[in-house]
Order: structure tokens, then C-alpha cells, then sequence
């Protein structure tokens, strides 16, 4: 077997379980839908996990994806990570929990033949990735906080002019 097709005969066994990884970084009440509710509008979680785990793969194992088609990926997985309760390294760890099951089911096939460069050309692009998963999440959460920003001037400047309507008194007094 060449590199491409050990990559591709372990493809639904990594992204599987990677995927599975990835469900066991949520609560504990919210993983048994994860898994189960499969429509992509009532579960975005799962959906956008499942597209990321594909397109993560496919590009470590050097497979020909256009690089849009896996930021594209990367962005909505990461972008929803970024706004939930994760510290950043819980939101973005989960791209390194590829790398042991990379070395149980893709290791010691190319070892065996003596493909090791290969391996670590694999691992790099994972790592390489998940840079570029920290600028998504770092513009994602400059993003975010920047709408709090603006939400927060709103209501100050809505509550000044409250206040200076409290003390003009009532428009009908004049």
C-alpha cells in the first residue's frame, strides 16, 4: 500500500474517533445529543465537527484540498469554539487530540515500511493547521469582543440619555 491509501483505508476510523474526542470536551448533559441529533440546523455542533474532521484529515494526509475549501472548515468549526465557554487552549486543543490517533492507526503501518518521513510530514501539517486555527480563533474573539464593546457604548449611551431626560423632567411641564 502507498502513503495515500493507508491515510485513506484509515480515513473513517480517525475521523471518528477524533470527532468523538472532540464531543467529550462539551458537558457531559450535551454529548449524548451531539451524537445522536443528525440535522444540521437543530445540532451545528456536530455538523460543523463532522466537516472540520473531514477536511482536517484529508489536508494532514496530504490528500489534494484546496486551501479555502479547509479554512472555509476551520473557520466555522473554529469560529463557534471560539464563542463558547472554552479557555483558549480547551477551544483549540482539540486539534492535537488527532495526533495520538494518528500514531495508533497511521504510525505503525508507514514505520513498518519504513515511511517515517512521511508520518512527520503528516504530523507537521497538523500542527501547521492548528495555527492557523489560532489566528481564525484570535480574529474570531477580537471579533467578539469588539461587538461587546459597541454593545456596552450602546447602552451607556442610551442610559445618559435616560438620565438627561430624567432631568430635563417632563416635555409636557415646559
Amino acid at each position: 500500500m502507498n502513503i495515500q491509501e493507508i491515510f485513506r483505508s484509515r480515513k473513517n476510523d480517525v475521523v471518528r474517533l477524533w470527532m468523538e474526542a472532540v464531543y467529550s470536551t462539551y458537558p457531559f448533559e450535551t454529548t449524548g445529543f451531539l451524537r445522536t441529533k443528525r440535522d444540521p440546523f437543530g445540532n451545528p455542533v456536530a455538523h460543523m465537527t463532522k466537516e472540520a474532521a473531514g477536511t482536517l484529515y484529508d489536508a494532514v494526509a496530504g490528500e489534494e484540498v484546496e486551501i479555502d475549501t479547509v479554512k472555509a472548515a476551520l473557520e466555522r468549526f473554529v469560529k463557534l469554539r471560539a464563542v463558547q465557554t472554552f479557555t483558549p487552549s480547551q477551544g483549540l486543543g482539540v486539534f492535537y487530540l488527532m495526533k495520538p490517533l494518528l500514531r495508533e492507526h497511521i504510525l505503525p503501518t508507514l514505520a513498518a515500511q519504513g515511511e517515517l518521513d512521511a508520518y512527520l510530514t503528516a504530523e507537521s501539517r497538523l500542527d501547521s493547521l492548528a495555527l492557523l486555527a489560532f489566528d481564525i480563533y484570535t480574529a474570531a474573539r477580537e471579533t467578539l469582543a469588539e461587538s461587546r464593546i459597541k454593545e456596552i457604548r450602546n447602552q451607556h449611551a442610551q442610559l445618559a440619555r435616560w438620565a438627561q431626560r430624567l432631568e430635563e423632567g417632563p416635555s409636557d411641564a415646559r
